[in-house]
């Protein structure tokens, strides 16, 4: 049985000081992101199909991205993550057709169909994209967060990244270098169980990730990535902290990825007994049923959101079908960029 699996869950939660609109609206974003990455399946995957190129989907690890995003400050914080990218660049606001474009390889998406789907990248909402090398993009997150520090603006950089990520050289030196300097830095490691198709139990001597932050000086902490209010409460309290100044901190959401980890993985090394198990703590369900339980939401608001979210998905595969593929001359555009315009 993977790690993940194994975390014991909170008895009794934090309040996440979320008004009833604000929790439906989260309910509502993770059922998008998981129509969204459902049909990029189906779409990759048939005759014909229009997306092209490595693709990683983000089905069941949504209550981390959506939580994220729900304490996330636009205009002054940053978000860089791997290239299972997807559900956070829907989740700080990314249009989906915009997204949808971007995978079809169409002029029309975030990175004008040159990225596909491990960069999506939104600078206007501090999301600074997917990266494709392991653990490579960790040390620029760090920078983010020097340059929140430098400007005094109380702003932090959630840094993402995979547990696979955890045994490069970068992870470790980035943790340190934030550390010394105090740099508003929220490291945070989607431990879905699995490293491509390597359990963590088998890549780390070490089985609980969180402990493998010990030795920077940092808050480390296991949290329950499939709820939503879990992760709210845990990236609330490191983000406060940072903001004041006290340094970063280190959190391990421990979650589950129902998809394989491209789409030539055919799941071979988990069994049908994990997988049912983990379907039983799925977040989306989890969160409706806490929901339902506080009168906030019934049959007929879920049918609803049902139906927004499968006719936004729609839409956008249509806007991606219709949209123009980039010039040739889109070849020597973006290549070099002597100044960034960093938020103010």
């Amino acid at each position: 049985m993977a790690v993940v699996n194994q975390v014991q869950q909170p008895t009794d939660l934090p309040e996440t000081s979320l008004s009833p609109q604000e929790t439906r609206n989260c309910l509502r974003m993770m059922m998008l992101i998981r129509r969204f990455e459902e049909r990029t399946y189906r779409e990759y995957t048939k005759p014909g199909h229009h997306i092209g190129g490595f693709c990683h989907l983000y089905s069941g690890q949504e209550a981390v991205a959506v939580g994220l995003a729900a304490i996330y400050h636009q205009g002054k914080d940053y978000l860089i993550n791997g290239y299972r990218d997807h559900g956070h660049a829907l989740a700080l606001g990314m249009e989906p057709r915009a997204a949808m474009a971007e995978l079809f390889g169409r002029a029309t998406g975030c990175s004008k169909g040159k990225g596909g789907s491990m960069h999506f990248f939104q600078a206007q909402l501090g999301n600074l994209g997917g990266h494709g090398i392991v653990g490579g993009h960790i040390p620029l997150g760090t920078g983010a967060a020097f340059a929140c520090s430098y400007k005094k603006n109380a702003g932090v950089c959630f840094t993402l990244f995979g547990d696979g990520a955890l045994n490069q050289g970068a992870f470790n030196e980035s943790m340190n270098l934030a550390s010394l300097w105090k740099l508003p830095c929220i490291f945070i490691c989607e431990n879905n169980g699995v490293a491509m198709g390597t359990q963590v139990v088998r890549s780390s001597a070490e089985n609980d990730l969180a402990k493998r932050g010990s030795a920077y000086a940092m808050p480390c902490k296991n949290v329950d990535g499939n709820d939503i209010d879990a992760v709210i409460s845990a990236a609330r309290e490191a983000a406060d902290r940072a903001r004041a100044g006290n340094g970063p901190s280190y959190l391990v959401m421990n979650t589950y990825r129902f998809r394989g980890h491209s789409m030539s993985d055919p799941l071979q090394y988990r069994t049908k007994d994990e997988l049912e198990r983990a379907r039983q703590n799925d977040p989306i369900l989890i969160y409706e049923k806490r929901l339902r339980s506080r009168g906030i939401i019934d049959d007929a608001a879920l049918q609803q959101i049902e139906h927004e979210v499968a006719d936004i998905v729609n839409d956008a595969v249509l806007f991606a079908e219709n949209s123009p593929y980039p010039d040739l001359s889109e070849l020597y555009t973006n290549v070099l960029s002597e100044t960034y315009p960093l938020q103010k």
